[in-house]
């Protein structure tokens, strides 16, 4: 089997056995990363997740396979690395997301700046 392939088996397999609390955990990200204009981690989700009163799925890298649905469903996309502040985590680099909404507003911002410069240089 190949990296990917690999990849995929795992995250299938742990959104499968811990079918109850990924169901409940993708039914919040899907609406709170619409409410993201910022940058955020996985980390930034778990904490807004917990900070509602849910409890700490039994397998956490649960969160693993709701980012991998948002990203495929186009509900959020990459947007660089940052090392990570959890100390249990040594700094590791961390996948930074932004949401579709905020990017949305970021092309229309630049489209909107693209006009505004032809207006003065006509």
């Amino acid at each position: 089997m190949k990296n990917f392939e690999i990849t995929n088996s795992a995250i299938k397999q742990v959104k499968d056995n811990n079918r109850r609390y990924y169901e409940k955990v993708i039914l919040f990200a899907q609406t709170w990363v619409k409410t993201q204009f910022k940058g955020f981690t996985s980390e930034h989700l778990k904490e807004a997740y917990y900070s509602h009163g849910n409890l700490k799925p039994i397998e956490p890298r649960v969160f693993g396979a709701v980012f991998r649905e948002l990203s495929k469903d186009g509900l959020i996309f990459k947007n660089g690395f940052q090392l990570s502040k959890n100390p249990k985590c040594h700094s590791r680099p961390q996948q930074i997301w932004i949401s579709k909404e905020y990017r949305l507003k970021q092309q229309k911002n630049r489209s909107n700046e693209h006009q505004t410069l032809e207006l003065f240089n006509s």
